[in-house]
């Protein structure tokens, strides 16, 4: 139905196709078995702070002003599983489009004290939701160098052994309707995919190509990068994952051409994880 990783118009090719409330961060089809949510930097100034902790993303509900109520789009996430509707996660990226992350399944939620549109604090609903970011995943950049034939080659030649180890660790899901328990392996999950990804860098930043800048005890520095915004979260596969310098992912963030760099690195990365 979407395609991780795509962008999309949100009235014409969501709303206007499925139903649906065209504003707001939560949106309930009547007619379709589908809950869409969406996120983005600018609801942080409403209270609606949302990010990835633990290989789960928190996703704050709905409600502006005072105590969130358990009612309407908030009792939808909480109840999709019983209802059987499937939650699908949207982030935005700029005027009236969004990219499609992957389809969420709530875990549970906490009552935290967040303010409200008039900045008076309040009880607000942050749901738990563990991401499926591993299905029909497509990226659409502008034209951008593709790897080249020594790229390729070197990249072949990391995947000894334990880097295809680390992978299927990676990317393994085991299978559990314990909502605990799947808390548990989201952690592991995402500290699996962090793993990988530094072993699969071996040393050298994915992003300049360089060699990391110092040793620690526990062998070369280099931080992970997520290639999709998420509150520097991101969905937790390792094509959506990137070593880099320290260098590198400062300027992944704060340059005025981090969209460009972003979407470099996203090629890239493309042409390791096939």
């Amino acid at each position: 139905m979407f395609v991780v990783g795509k962008e999309y118009n949100r009235r014409s090719e969501i709303h206007d196709v499925y139903g649906g409330q065209a504003q707001g961060g939560i949106s309930t089809p009547k007619n379709h078995p589908f809950i869409f949510i969406f996120t983005s930097d600018s609801g942080a100034q409403h209270g609606y702070r949302d990010e990835y902790i633990d290989g789960l993303f928190w996703y704050t509900g709905e409600g502006q002003v005072g105590d969130m109520q358990m009612i309407k789009g908030n009792k939808a996430i909480l109840n999709h599983s019983e209802e059987r509707k499937t939650i699908h996660l949207f982030e935005y990226t700029r005027k009236a489009h969004v990219r499609y992350v992957g389809e969420a399944e709530c875990l549970g939620y906490e009552t935290q004290i967040r303010p409200d549109s008039n900045g008076n604090h309040r009880n607000a609903f942050v749901f738990q939701l563990d991401i499926n970011s591993s299905i029909n995943v497509e990226y659409t950049a502008p034209n951008g160098p593709a790897l080249t034939v020594e790229e390729r080659k070197k990249t072949k030649n990391k995947n000894t052994k334990r880097l295809d180890e680390l992978r299927r660790a990676a990317l393994a899901v085991p299978e559990t309707k314990d909502r605990k328990e799947k808390q548990r392996n989201a952690y592991q999950r995402a500290e699996a995919i962090k793993k990988y990804v530094l072993a699969r860098a071996n040393g050298i930043c994915e992003g300049c190509e360089k060699p990391a800048p110092f040793r620690t005890s526990k062998g070369p520095y280099l931080e992970c990068h997520h290639l999709h915004r998420l509150a520097d979260g991101g969905p937790d596969h390792p094509r959506n994952v990137i070593a880099l310098c320290p260098n590198c992912h400062r300027a992944a963030h704060y340059s005025k051409n981090a969209k460009k760099i972003n979407e470099e690195m996203v090629l890239k990365i493309n042409g390791i994880e096939k």
